[in-house]
């Protein structure tokens, strides 16, 4: 079973996609710095990430993931539709980038198909 870390300040997010990822093993962080902390100790293989969080934003959170040893996925979750910040997630290595307010469907078709690369890579 896949680990997903779900990192987003609005704990209502957070809670909806605990119940969205029920067949999943989900763990949640709501600030960037325990996000961070979460996934050092952890090691999801996927991240939930969202841009706009406390302490440290999810851009900076994505930099230091993409720096550890064994990299999760990281799929993007924001409001933030700006070239700029799309440009610069896809730059650092995010795997997909959902806008919100999130679509239920498209997020799981995400997260399947990051489950079936996942699934892919440690097979290969």
């Amino acid at each position: 079973m896949i680990k997903i870390l779900v990192a987003d300040d609005n704990e209502q997010i957070t809670e909806s996609l605990s119940k969205l990822l029920k067949d999943y093993d989900v763990t949640l962080a709501h600030d960037g710095k325990s996000a961070l902390d979460i996934a050092a100790s952890w090691k999801p293989d996927l991240v939930l990430l969202d841009v706009a969080m406390p302490v440290m934003s999810g851009i900076e959170v994505l930099g230091k993931l993409m720096a550890m040893p064994r990299r999760p996925l990281v799929i993007m979750l924001t409001g933030d539709e700006s070239v700029e910040t799309v440009s610069k997630a896809m730059g650092i290595g995010v795997f997909s980038y959902i806008t919100k307010p999130l679509d239920a469907d498209l997020l799981l078709d995400q997260v399947r198909k990051a489950a079936e690369f996942l699934n892919k890579s440690s097979a290969a």
